[in-house]
């Protein structure tokens, strides 16, 4: 009975380690030496998308706003303000590292970025 019930935890866990189900829902960026993106994707269906230049601060950069829908085929269906439609395939590199790729354009599929989770810890002051 032991033994089953061990066998069963490690194939569990075994799945679960290696799903492509992560998370979207959190703060996305982008940089290289000239530029950066970066997405705000809230856990209510709304995201912001902003851009920059590397050198200047992002989060003062007016945001373009948006809904999403995110698949289990890990599509990223945005709508944008302005009506226009994006669709992102998402691929999960680690749970803090996704790679991204715009498909709907004219001209064919976008290139490829890979986008960096922003992790923000909260700070609890001792009472």
């Amino acid at each position: 009975m032991q033994r089953s019930l061990l066998i069963a935890s490690l194939l569990f866990s075994t799945i679960a380690c290696y799903s492509q189900s992560k998370d979207i829902v959190g703060s996305w960026i982008w940089r290289d030496s000239v530029n950066t993106i970066q997405y705000f994707i809230k856990a209510n269906g709304t995201i912001e998308e902003r851009y920059a230049f590397s050198k200047e601060d992002i989060w003062k950069k007016i945001p373009i706003t948006g809904t999403y829908k995110f698949k289990k085929d890990h599509l990223l269906t945005i709508k944008w303000a302005n009506e226009s439609v994006q669709i992102v395939n998402v691929k999960f590199i680690d749970n803090f590292t996704a790679e991204m790729q715009t498909l709907n354009r004219k001209d064919g599929p976008g290139d490829k970025y890979v986008f960096k989770k922003i992790i923000d810890e909260e700070v609890i002051p001792d009472k």
